[in-house]
């Protein structure tokens, strides 16, 4: 019983809201309710809408069922006409009636027309015949012109005889406007809803539409207007829709809306139903914003007791710029496959914080363009481009367009540009197969990256062959990106003098090739200045070459200082110096054979030593090598070296074709001091002449050298080197080279000889350096030093050597001409190239002048031995 009666409440409280409630879902008009026809077949349902039947043409016929509400009600229906109305083709729908035969010639009501000559939706009062029925409300001309107008409607009427129409042409019932209101309360009471149709000739038969008629009280409104929605129409316009019509002249009121930030009010409001339009002055910020709604009222007076507060995003409509999009990736030639499809790409990246229309660009090459429709890209987006008939094939990459035509790319070369609707250029790209950098990965299968988009160098250096394993990657990040960053500092390593006036500077990585050709980036001390070009080399930009109009000096220490330079990535060189010297010409005696092995040992190479003579840095790439033949022509001339290396004063350095074996055959202190040459000139192992030569091809110095010049009691010469004995000697001075000492390993390569002996002056006419010394090649006292001073030079000298009883050990010097000063070196050995025995030996000498006067001289030495 309990249930019953709660059904009962129900049904009664429906009863009282709603005369009519009718969406044909039941598949008929005849029950719940009954709908009277003139003829009942020009109506019918179809999947559960209301539609006219009726074919034939210039007729009217209608439908309508019983309805009493006339005041404080609602009407709400569907209608949808699928062709564009004419004054022969329309409908009225009829709110008031006093009898259902709506094709009656004496009505009073009230009924809204869709249609006629004005293409509108207008109220219409009637007092017996048609043509008494005034417009009472005009709505909009034009509303219902198209081919299909589908709207939903709602019509009130107050208790005070109030009406307002309102109309959604989105058939949603959310979207409502405003025809207009009118107070009428000329016919209070109804026996009749329904529809009546007017058409015309085939064209518009069976196109009417009606469904969700209803029929009900207006419930007392105590509740203020709520916001549905907030529409940002432009960047100056807002469009407000509220649950209910709001009063217009309070609506109206400019401080009613706050924008934040910055408590902006709207210039003007535009009020109509439950739609308020907001405009304001200047156009929003990109950002989130919220508007502020304060004290609207809807129609009953119900005013909003708290402000209503919407936040919105707005993104200002953007213009593209210069290299806000990139051509990201380019696949110009998919074969062989990689894993890629076997199709042409091209990658464009928007890496703006933009969403950007493509509307009206251009892609192209020097052959075809295609011009964009209305497609977008948005920001941090990939879209990957193709011709359209492949589109398929990277779908599955991410966003793909197709475009037809499409600009077929060139393996070798192409030049691929963008510009958007206004005909600014965005990007444009040159490319080359030397971008690659790969000579595999060129010939095909593999795409071309773009490094870094910031970077300002020269596309060849930033773009390469892509290291994916698929051979490229459409629609994502590239594998190499931003592979040109690194956090280790961008350096200048060295500075080279090409010639006089060509300074060459190389540092750690490759530079910004188009910041590295500004000559304001460099400059060198001393008077020097600003280059008058720079020029940085290809293709890695690594080297760069300064280029000056006034030759810098010799033998001058300069600083190179650069400054401003940056790689392709995000590093800058300031003010970093550096400095180098221009070498002095080599000259006569300035650089000095030192040493030389010409009988290495099995396995050994053939060395020479040269040393530094002068107080000038020199080039080794002003020197060369060679031999000379019996007849002392020079041939087998080597460059030394192929780039500058400088040889310091009072160095030593080691000339051969493989220093690895002299340093594993032989001690040295200074590895670095070596050179290495693709071939040495042949030294014969018995005798032979070693030259130096300058860059003019002047002889600087030559060891005319042979076996014999060894020490004599030395079973095996095999690797046993020369060594010079003395600087200021004739090079080919008797025993001014002799056999390096046992001590040592019997070679000094690239260090001070151990045969060398300083210069030394007699304090008297004829003395000894020491009276003593020790003939067995150990590198300490090995010689009898004689040392001579005289007043004149150009005396002719014998010495003799005896032992102390008297009996000839060496003729040393026979008939020789002196200098003024100088000295003769006993080795120890008696004329049979036998070692003497330990002992004292007697020097005499015997010095002529050119008059005949003779002096006579007699020393005494001690030839002594190491104890074992």
């Amino acid at each position: 019983m309990g249930k019953f009666l709660l059904f009962l409440s129900l049904f009664i409280t429906k009863i009282a809201f709603s005369q009519v409630n009718d969406t044909f879902n039941d598949g008929d008009f005849s029950q719940n309710p009954v709908w009277t026809a003139d003829l009942s077949t020009n109506y019918t349902v179809i999947n559960q809408q209301l539609r006219s039947n009726s074919t034939t043409a210039s007729s009217n016929f209608y439908l309508s069922t019983p309805n009493t509400k006339a005041l404080n009600c609602t009407w709400e229906f569907d209608v949808n006409l699928q062709f564009s109305t004419s004054g022969a083709n329309y409908v009225d729908v009829y709110l008031i009636s006093n009898t259902a035969d709506l094709k009656s010639t004496n009505i009073n009501g009230y009924f809204l027309r869709m249609g006629n000559t004005a293409d509108e939706v207008a109220l219409y009062k009637r007092s017996g015949a048609v043509a008494t029925s005034v417009k009472i409300i005009d709505g909009i001309d034009g509303a219902v012109g198209s081919a299909n107008n589908n709207f939903k409607f709602r019509i009130t009427r107050t208790s005070a005889a109030v009406f307002n129409l309102e109309r959604d042409d989105t058939g949603t019932g959310t979207s409502f406007i405003s025809e207009g209101t009118v107070t009428d309360n000329t016919f209070t009471t109804t026996v009749s809803f329904g529809f009546l149709v007017q058409q015309s000739t085939t064209t518009f038969h069976q196109k009417h539409f009606f469904d969700n008629v209803l029929i009900k009280d207006i419930i007392v409104d105590t509740t203020p207007p709520t916001l549905n929605t907030l529409v940002v129409n432009s960047g100056t316009q807002i469009t407000l829709n509220f649950n209910e019509a709001v009063d217009a002249a309070d609506a109206a009121i400019l401080n009613h809306y706050v924008l934040n930030s910055g408590n902006i009010q709207p210039s003007n409001v535009t009020v109509n139903g439950a739609n308020v339009v907001l405009t304001f002055a200047n156009e929003f910020n990109t950002g989130s914003l919220n508007l502020t709604v304060n004290t609207i009222k809807d129609l009953t007076g119900n005013a909003i007791t708290a402000p209503i507060i919407r936040n919105f995003n707005y993104r200002r409509p953007y213009t593209a710029q210069f290299n806000d999009i990139v051509i990201n990736e380019i696949f110009a030639d998919p074969s062989p496959q990689i894993d890629l499809p076997t199709v042409e790409f091209v990658e464009i990246w928007n890496k703006s914080t933009e969403d950007i229309s493509l509307a009206g660009f251009k892609f192209s090459d020097p052959t075809a363009t295609y011009t964009f429709g209305n497609d977008s890209i948005k920001a941090n987006q990939y879209l990957i481009l193709c011709a359209r008939a492949d589109t398929a094939e990277y779908k599955r990459f991410g966003k793909v367009i197709g475009l037809s035509p499409w600009p077929s790319l060139n393996n070798s070369s192409d030049q691929l540009s963008l510009v958007n609707q206004n005909g600014t250029l965005i990007y444009s790209i040159n490319y080359s197969d030397t971008f690659y950098k790969d000579a595999t990965k060129k010939t095909g299968g593999y795409t071309l990256e773009l490094i870094d988009p910031l970077s300002g160098c020269k596309p060849s250096q930033n773009y390469a062959a892509s290291n994916d394993v698929s051979g490229g990657t459409p629609g994502r990040q590239n594998s190499i990106y931003l592979s040109n960053r690194t956090t280790v500092p961008l350096q200048l390593l060295s500075v080279v003098l090409k010639d006089s006036l060509t300074v060459s500077l190389t540092f750690n990585r490759g530079l910004d090739s188009l910041q590295a050709a500004l000559p304001s980036h460099y400059s060198i001390n001393n008077g020097v200045g600003v280059p008058q070009f720079s020029n940085p080399i290809a293709p890695s930009f690594a080297t760069v070459e300064l280029k000056y109009n006034q030759a810098l000096s010799r033998n001058q220490t300069y600083t190179v200082t650069v400054s401003g330079v940056t790689d392709c990535g995000a590093n800058t060189l300031n003010n970093q110096t550096l400095s180098f010297i221009y070498p002095g010409l080599i000259l006569n005696n300035d650089v000095l054979i030192n040493e030389i092995l010409f009988n290495p040992k099995t396995g050994g190479v053939d060395f020479v030593e040269v040393y530094n003579n002068s107080n000038k840095t020199l080039d080794f790439k002003d020197l060369f090598i060679a031999t000379a033949d019996d007849q002392n022509i020079v041939n087998s001339v080597r460059p030394v070296s192929a780039t500058t290396l400088l040889f310091q004063p009072q160095s030593y350095w080691v000339i051969t074709a493989n220093p690895d074996t002299v340093k594993s055959q032989y001690s040295t202190t200074n590895p670095t001091n070596f050179i290495k040459i693709a071939s040495m000139p042949s030294y014969n192992d018995d005798s032979g002449r070693a030259v130096i030569l300058n860059k003019d091809n002047a002889r600087i110095d030559q060891l005319n050298y042979t076996s014999e010049m060894q020490f004599g009691l030395l079973r095996d010469l095999n690797g046993v080197s020369l060594e010079r004995s003395s600087f200021s000697k004739p090079t080919n001075e008797t025993g001014n080279f002799r056999s390096a000492a046992a001590s040592v390993g019997y070679a000094t390569p690239a260090y001070k000889n151990s045969q060398f002996l300083e210069d030394l002056t007699a304090n008297e006419e004829i003395s000894l350096a020491s009276a003593t010394f020790s003939p067995d090649n150990d590198g300490f006292e090995d010689v009898l030093r004689i040392l001579y001073k005289f007043n004149m030079a150009d005396r002719a000298a014998n010495v003799t050597i005896y032992n102390d009883q008297g009996r000839l050990i060496r003729k040393l010097i026979k008939n020789e001409t002196t200098a003024a000063q100088g000295e003769w070196i006993w080795d120890g050995l008696d004329d049979n190239n036998s070692k003497v025995k330990i002992g004292i030996y007697v020097i005499y000498a015997e010095l002529f002048d050119l008059n005949g006067n003779v002096k006579k001289y007699k020393k005494t030495a001690v030839a002594a031995s190491r104890f074992n």
